[in-house]
């Protein structure tokens, strides 16, 4: 009686499940979870800005964009760039407007000689030393500064200012002193920790002096550069269809100037210039060994006989003069990889620290040009939309035929042990049907 009670007690154990049945079940359902939340998320990450992009009408050829004004707001229903697309329209923003316009013309110069570049820079207000008035560092200004709240940057090395009205005096040292300057704001003249605030109108210029122009006749401003050179020719080829067309030579002794997006040097002293406005020509009398990048650009702006042919005039050109300026349609990234903070630095530069504005290439749609956008490739939106809507989908249909095949396959015997249904016992050599074997004798 005792080995009996024994052996109906080890018939009561549980015997240990088969691991392939368990980890193909256990995998299946993680993958099929994964999948669904997969796809809940490309939905607004992916499927959505890619049927926007589809839809758009955007021309895929790109034109060229200047920024012209960026504006931070505290709360606003739109902004350039989003860290978070869900966070998109909540908080504070910075919007972007530009100057959307054609491309210009390409230009090619033959037998370039007596090459020189002349890099003018203003002043970086991110690297640029900063006198904070609460810390007492305004005590003892002199010059001219530029200041934020009570936060000036020393711009008398780099600009030249010119002005004529100025406020009462304003006293930045003591303890007075130190907290009248506190919130000031805007442009000063000061001597000494002594500061008169300059009133519009006033006029700062960039002070980039000893340009050389002795024995140059083409002279190319491009951002903050200025490219010097002597050529004997130069052909527009912004068609690759037709033959190029010489639109200007050394023969009539003239200096020829452009604003143009690129400069590079080419093969045989060639000088390539891509995306160039406003062609001009001056006369050799109005430039002598030297001169300023204020001059230079007075002179071209102003001075310079403009000829078409060379380069079409800008306002020529104009699609748009206040279109708003987005990274993306959705004017947001889901990175999290401060992609937003470089693309303010490049794209924002809208010429109120006196530097160049920004000029890039941008995407618009002809049905609506009052907005632009810096990232747009439909070949690659494609792509990565195919992707995304193809993995996570096959994976879910893969899980879900598995686990139902499993459902109709497999069985849990009378000793609570899963098998597949086609497994035969060594006992009978019959198919088991999730039945105990020593019932089935019995």
């Amino acid at each position: 009686m005792g080995k009996k009670k024994e052996k109906a007690e080890e018939d009561l154990i549980i015997p240990p499940q088969d691991s392939k049945i368990c980890g193909t079940i256990c995998v299946c359902q993680m993958t099929l979870v994964l999948s669904c939340v997969a796809i809940v998320y490309l939905t607004v990450a992916v499927y959505m800005p890619a049927s926007k992009a589809f839809s758009s009408e955007i021309v895929e050829t790109p034109v060229m964009c200047t920024t012209t004004r960026a504006t931070l707001k505290e709360s606003c229903d739109w902004g350039s760039c989003g860290e978070w697309c869900l966070s998109k329209g909540t908080g504070a923003c910075l919007q972007i407007f530009v100057n959307l316009r054609r491309n210009g013309s390409s230009l090619l110069f033959g037998n370039c000689t007596n090459s020189a570049n002349k890099t003018c820079y203003g002043i970086d207000i991110e690297t640029a030393k900063n006198f904070t008035c609460i810390k007492d560092e305004c005590k003892n200004l002199t010059g001219i500064f530029n200041c934020t709240k009570g936060v000036c940057h020393n711009i008398t090395d780099a600009f030249e200012c010119e002005f004529h009205n100025k406020e009462a005096v304003i006293k930045c040292s003591g303890r007075r002193g130190k907290v009248t300057c506190m919130e000031i704001n805007g442009m000063f003249h000061c001597n000494r920790g002594a500061c008169e605030k300059i009133r519009a109108p006033y006029n700062c210029d960039r002070r980039c002096l000893d340009i050389p122009t002795r024995n140059k006749n083409v002279i190319i401003l491009s951002g903050d550069r200025v490219h010097l050179s002597k050529c004997v020719n130069a052909y527009n080829f912004s068609d690759e269809i037709a033959p190029r067309n010489e639109v200007w030579n050394d023969s009539d002794s003239s200096i020829l100037m452009a604003s143009c997006f690129q400069v590079r040097h080419g093969p045989e002293g060639a000088l390539e210039a891509s995306d160039c406005v406003n062609g001009s020509v001056l006369t050799t009398r109005s430039l002598g060994d030297y001169t300023n990048f204020t001059f230079l650009s007075y002179l071209h702006y102003a001075e310079a006989t403009l000829i078409p042919q060379i380069a079409p005039l800008d306002a020529d050109l104009t699609i748009s003069n206040d279109s708003k300026l987005m990274i993306n349609l959705e004017g947001c990234v889901n990175t999290l990889r401060d992609e937003c903070k470089e693309f303010f630095r490049v794209y924002a530069k809208d010429g109120s620290d006196h530097n160049a504005r920004a000029r890039f290439p941008c995407f618009y749609s002809e049905l609506k040009t009052d907005y632009a956008v810096v990232r747009f490739d439909l070949v690659t939106e494609y792509q990565q939309f195919m992707f995304a809507f193809l993995l996570p989908v096959v994976l879910l249909v893969v899980s879900c035929f598995i686990l139902v095949l499993c459902q109709r396959s497999v069985v849990v015997g009378d000793d609570s042990k899963m098998r597949f249904k086609c497994v035969t016992t060594e006992e009978t050599g019959q198919p088991n049907m999730g039945h105990n074997s020593h019932e089935e004798a019995l």
